[in-house]
């Protein structure tokens, strides 16, 4: 509502008002319109969590590869078959 001063101007009259009436066509159209915005930012979300996710699995695996080639002597595995199970263990 306007303010004039220190007093709202109340709409008592039907002259003002919206003459647009509110129809089901209209409910349902705000309704897909708000269900089409929710699905969006929750594939914005999918998307965003799916990447985090491969990435820290990318580091995980770059971290394992890191360690299991600077063990040196000190372990050792059956083969290099046994060592690439190790790895892909996320992917």
């Amino acid at each position: 509502m306007p303010k004039v001063g220190n007093y709202v101007q109340r709409d008592y009259h039907n002259t003002f008002k919206s003459r647009k009436k509110n129809t089901w066509s209209d409910y349902n159209d705000s309704w897909n319109k708000r269900r089409a915005k929710a699905a969006q930012k929750s594939e914005q979300l999918r998307t965003t969590a799916f990447s985090f996710i491969m990435s820290s699995a990318q580091a995980g695996q770059a971290k394992t590869m890191y360690l299991l080639q600077n063990a040196g002597g000190t372990q050792q595995y059956a083969s290099t078959t046994a060592v690439m199970n190790r790895v892909n263990i996320l992917a």
